[in-house]
């Protein structure tokens, strides 16, 4: 919980500013708004909003004619914030999906202060920006000497939002502030730690990825033993399972007067002297652990970017972990300090939705596959439909990383998938990728081999001349995220190279997200990981631009969603409703091939939604791939994305909420009439007028299908 509020005085400073105290951003009228806030860059005024509960809030309207466009606005108020730690608003959003970076400024006289990040929520919720994130612009005066607040929106596409703000408020500076979120794991979920996993984006190893409900057994939370809060976070190495370890998610470490900092943290086993390891940026020590809670601290950490903790018993036993701090200096402190947005995402996440989209029973059980594979001929048509045999064919393969077992690639047929993309790096020899491509063939999955970057020149080819003809190749995937002018250009010396050894195969480089347009492959493709910190409409909206360049070139593009997380930078993975939200979005913006990355996701919501999506894109392949014209499709409401498609004299139509609140909607279907069978779903919604209307949930999609006009 914040320690302390630092009131705000707002003093005359200039001419706009008013001469009164006004608090946060609450103003009695727009008139009186407006003198404290101007548009920059032609944006449009301010005005003031009343909400439903009788409170105001300021309202921000935007109008984008195009991607990357930015809107802006001043507030002018002289700010001490020398004792601040961090800055925290609530906002909501209409047409949240538009918000592509957001950046929040503090102005002094000679340079600014500022924080760019990406997304805003939809529904009211908190914005923390911690002051050691912010980077300078020009030669800023000091925080003491703030003079302006700046609030600035760069778009993601053409069209209209509303960005609305309310209680403004500053925390105090911590001196014991704690750079692990989430360390006394008592943010919501569903059985597994918020910003804490096992050292990689998803489980890659067995037994544990062939059973995750013994991985879930083995690493959970439990409610019935806390040193702080509620929760702690219970490893149970027992038996001959492979001995598991908690890492956190990337943390940084800034700079500090104190130099350095130290690691703490709670722990308590059901031996009488547990050996656990504790480790975090090169440091590390050892610790006996008994049966009564202990503190065990790691000094001497430097400032840092990108680390993480990890605490691992190295021998058999129950250990539980509680009260993880990382702070400033050569002491901890016995109680534990909440890191400054926990409070926040605490309050973030107990409004997601954790629950599964409406489905029937048979389609959310999934499937499994069963080979051996036939080998087929793969094309690209002069429409850019990726084809199998002549046929349309859109892959949805789970991503692997790593393999260190073949069973594994079992796991992922029995889970239903038809594709698999392997990373390649410069280690596997070819035989050992040929016992990769061999096995798949005989499970019935066909290969995306996803080839390192590192690879020697020689190897990749070896690796092409000789698999080249195998039955379980479906492309080659000849880089990932090439960077930098050098990086570009072996890109394309490696696609061209493949395209050269097998002509007979796709090749396709997956750029980074900066790079949407001109993609050199034969297929459009990058990747985009919002959850948590972002919306399913980041990686939507990089498929539509996307998309907008490869219809030029006749290409399919294919997209990189997120699978997994609690790892590194994505402090969770999407829950059930977010992963189809991304998956329908990416769909109706023109992608045709998807990849989930990386690895069995930790949740059994995630992994079961995967399984269903595999069901539903192969029903829908027909209609997506069709080449008749369909009527333009409406909707009444604002971030609800839809679109038609006639196949086999049915008129499909795609839907989904977008966004995170519930809607009521009226589509909008010319020549529909009679009733629209909701696909997958088992009902029917009536047609009235070319009109259904419908309900949508958090992020919820629906799929309709009437008889074409």
């Amino acid at each position: 919980m914040p320690k302390l509020l630092l009131a705000l005085s707002l003093l005359a400073v200039s001419p706009l500013a008013f001469a009164q105290p006004v608090p946060g951003f609450t103003y009695p009228d727009t008139d009186t708004a407006r003198r404290f806030w101007q548009p920059q860059f032609g944006s449009q005024p301010v005005r003031v909003e009343k909400l439903p509960d009788g409170s105001a809030c300021i309202a921000l309207d935007a109008e984008f004619k195009a991607a990357g466009e930015r809107v802006c606005w001043d507030w002018f108020a002289p700010l001490d914030l020398s004792q601040a730690g961090s800055i925290i608003f609530d906002a909501s959003t209409t047409n949240a999906g538009l918000a592509d970076l957001v950046g929040i400024y503090c102005g002094t006289p000679n340079g600014w202060y500022a924080s760019i990040e990406r997304g805003l929520p939809d529904a009211w919720g908190p914005v923390v920006r911690g002051l050691e994130s912010f980077g300078t612009e020009g030669a800023p005066d000091g925080w003491g000497k703030v003079t302006v607040f700046r609030f600035s929106v760069w778009g993601a596409g053409p069209g209209k939002a509303t960005f609305r703000l309310r209680r403004l408020r500053i925390v105090a500076r911590d001196p014991h502030a704690n750079y692990i979120r989430n360390g006394s794991f008592e943010a919501p979920g569903v059985g597994v730690p918020y910003a804490w996993g096992s050292g990689h984006w998803g489980i890659g190893n067995l037994p544990w990825a062939a059973d995750m409900d013994l991985w879930r057994k083995h690493f959970h939370l439990d409610p019935t033993i806390a040193h702080d809060g509620k929760t702690s976070l219970c490893l149970d190495n027992t038996g001959d399972l492979p001995l598991l370890r908690a890492v956190s998610a990337c943390i940084t470490l800034p700079k500090t007067t104190v130099g350095t900092y130290i690691l703490s943290a709670w722990l308590k086993s059901d031996q009488a002297a547990l050996p656990v390891s504790v480790d975090c940026g090169g440091k590390g020590m050892t610790a006996n652990v008994g049966a009564e809670w202990q503190q065990v601290a790691l000094k001497g950490l430097p400032p840092q970017n990108d680390t993480a903790v990890a605490i691992a018993p190295t021998s058999k036993g129950k250990l539980w972990i509680d009260a993880v701090q990382i702070q400033p200096g050569d002491q901890p402190t016995a109680e534990f300090h909440p890191n400054d947005g926990d409070e926040a995402l605490i309050a973030r996440e107990k409004l997601v939705d954790w629950s599964p989209p409406r489905r029937t029973a048979e389609v959310a059980a999934g499937r499994s596959i069963t080979g051996p594979l036939q080998a087929a001929k793969v094309s690209i048509d002069a429409d850019g439909r990726f084809l199998l045999d002549g046929k349309p064919y859109i892959q949805h393969s789970l991503g692997l990383e790593f393999i260190t077992d073949l069973g594994m690639i079992d796991v992922v047929a029995k889970l239903g998938f038809h594709d698999i993309c392997i990373e390649i790096n410069p280690s596997i020899t070819t035989d050992k990728l040929r016992s990769y491509f061999d096995r798949c063939a005989q499970v019935g999955l066909r290969v995306i081999p996803w080839l390192d970057g590192a690879i020697p020149r020689e190897r990749f080819i070896e690796h092409i001349k000789a698999l080249k003809d195998h039955p379980a190749l479906l492309t080659w995937y000849v880089i990932d995220e090439p960077n930098g002018e050098e990086g570009l250009k072996e890109a394309n010396a490696r696609y061209e190279l493949a395209k050269e050894l097998d002509p007979g195969h796709p090749a396709l480089i997956n750029y980074l997200s900066n790079k949407l347009e001109g993609h050199r492959g034969d297929i459009y493709s990058t990747d985009v990981y919002p959850i948590p910190h972002g919306a399913p409409t980041d990686a939507i909206n990089s498929v539509a631009r996307m998309k907008a360049a490869a219809e030029k070139q006749h290409k399919p593009v294919w997209m990189w969603l997120q699978g997994t997380g609690y790892a590194y930078w994505m402090d969770r993975e999407p829950s059930p409703r977010e992963l189809s939200c991304m998956v329908y979005g990416s769909l109706i913006a023109g992608a045709r091939g998807i990849y989930w990355f990386a690895q069995i996701p930790r949740t059994k919501q995630c992994l079961d939604e995967m399984r269903a999506m595999c069901v539903e894109i192969d029903a829908l392949t027909p209609a997506l791939s069709s080449l008749q014209q369909a009527p333009p499709v409406t909707c009444d409401q604002q971030g609800i994305m839809c679109k038609a498609f006639v196949s086999e004299g049915k008129l499909w139509v795609l839907a989904v909420n977008t966004q995170s609140t519930a809607k009521s909607a009226r589509l909008t279907v010319p020549g529909a009439k009679g009733q629209a069978e909701v696909v997958f779903e088992g009902r029917r919604v009536p047609v009235t007028n070319s009109v259904l209307q419908d309900r949508f949930g958090s992020y919820e999609r629906h799929v309709y299908r009437v008889g074409a006009p």
